[in-house]
């Protein structure tokens, strides 16, 4: 099973390779936003690594004005899926959440994209809501959250 642990600034351009790899988009700078820290706001990147390769990895912010906590990026290499790291990087996600006083963890996905929601509805997360204008390729979000 893979390690799952907090990113280091080291890593960074492995989860670049990572998101090219598997043909996903990549339309900010993560150097930027790794390990951003404000008063209101609070950003850590974990990685799923076996065998010394990033194999997954999730980023999650925290908003301590609302007490929520946001699943930016979840993404396992496609060779490794279905073998329990999507869930591996959820459930490091809700304690990173918890650790920092978060009352609900959120994220947004397609609402074509199956295997995503799959992987959340089997961890316990809900639909709360639906957007039909946050993405460019006019396909509607689903918002998604779990209770902490």
């Amino acid at each position: 099973m893979p390690k799952i642990r907090i990113a280091e600034q080291t890593d960074l351009p492995k989860i670049v390779e990572l998101i090219k790899r598997n043909k996903e988009p990549l339309n900010e700078n993560l150097e930027a936003v790794f390990n951003f820290e404000s008063p209101n706001e609070k950003c850590r990147f974990f990685v799923a690594e076996k065998d010394s390769k990033i194999v997954g990895f999730s980023r999650v912010h925290i908003y301590r004005w609302n007490k929520s906590a946001y699943v930016i990026n979840l993404l396992v290499d496609a060779n490794y899926r279905r073998r329990g790291i999507g869930s591996l990087l959820l459930r490091t996600a809700e304690e990173f959440a918890r650790e920092n006083g978060a009352r609900v963890l959120m994220f947004d996905t397609a609402i074509d994209n199956i295997p995503a929601l799959n992987l959340y509805f089997k961890n316990g997360f809900r639909i709360c809501g639906y957007n039909e204008k946050l993405y460019d390729n006019a396909k509607t979000a689903l918002y998604l959250a779990k209770e902490l």
